[in-house]
């Protein structure tokens, strides 16, 4: 799975945020999900070329069924992997809707801010772990604090239109995204920042499109992801002091030396040797 989620502007770098997946990002992964999702079906089968895009080549003087590894007119030394064609277009909605059917079309709602905490967990701190080790071998492990923590939760509605030309092939579509999105993946999304809450189903519709009829069905659900900065604690302190306490780190039970002193003799040629 792969998607073009590439922000160009500075400002989350300027200020510090790691995340923020309100729109651009859910919105391209679910598109990405449900193209991933459907590329291993031989039916609805969705194909894309070498830039991505829905691959909707020529059919000029091809039989009827000839993207198909089996049936009538079909191809036989096709596969699921093949590039003649896509047999479902799978985007993003936009004001000309699909041309393209069956369509899936994805499109984003209204988003509101959900606070996980009264001060936006201001009191949380990044720490990493270092090693000391002095020149006599003694180690100590030091957790320092790295950055200044604030985080948040984005609610976000989702729709999913579906068009299709025919009835069965709406319903098989809207079945299939609705276990995609509450079964199939919803692990994976999750691993990605994505959680989907319950999946809603609207009632189906019909229009007038040209010398045909259009079938439409409308799926709804919420998502739920973060946003989150890390301030860099250097950027508001000056300095760290650590009291360290040294003991062989290797072998846990080994007792912490109690009143650890290191002594040092220095002759008086070499306090000569250092005027």
């Amino acid at each position: 799975m792969s998607t073009n989620n590439i922000f160009t502007s500075d400002l989350y770098k300027i200020h510090n945020v790691i995340q923020s997946s309100m729109l651009v990002y859910p919105k391209e992964i679910i598109i990405a999900t449900l193209r991933d999702y459907f590329s291993k079906d031989s039916y609805y089968h969705y194909s894309k070329d070498q830039w991505g895009f829905a691959n909707t080549t020529d059919h000029t003087d091809l039989p009827p069924g000839a993207d198909l590894p089996y049936g009538p007119g079909a191809n036989p030394d096709l596969s699921l992997t093949s590039n003649l064609s896509t047999r479902v277009f799978i985007g993003e909605n936009y004001r000309y809707d699909g041309i393209h059917y069956p369509a899936i079309l994805i499109k984003s709602g209204n988003s509101k801010y959900v606070p996980i905490s009264i001060n936006r967990e201001k009191g949380g701190i990044q720490y990493d772990t270092i090693i000391f080790e002095d020149g006599y071998g003694n180690q100590k492990l030091i957790r320092r604090p790295v950055s200044f923590i604030t985080a948040g939760v984005w609610d976000t509605s989702i729709s999913i239109d579906v068009l299709t030309r025919s009835l069965r092939s709406r319903d098989d579509l809207v079945e299939l995204i609705g276990i995609c999105l509450t079964e199939i993946s919803f692990e994976s999304l999750v691993d990605v920042g994505i959680v989907v809450k319950p999946v809603s189903i609207g009632a189906p519709s019909e229009s007038d499109d040209r010398n045909d009829k259009l079938f439409r069905q409308t799926i709804s659900f919420d998502i739920r992801t973060e946003w989150r900065r890390e301030i860099p604690v250097g950027n508001l302190i000056d300095a760290i002091v650590f009291a360290v306490t040294f003991q062989n780190i290797d072998n846990p039970n080994v007792p912490v030396p109690q009143n650890l002193a290191i002594n040092t003799e220095v002759s008086i040629t070499d306090l000569l040797l250092q005027i």
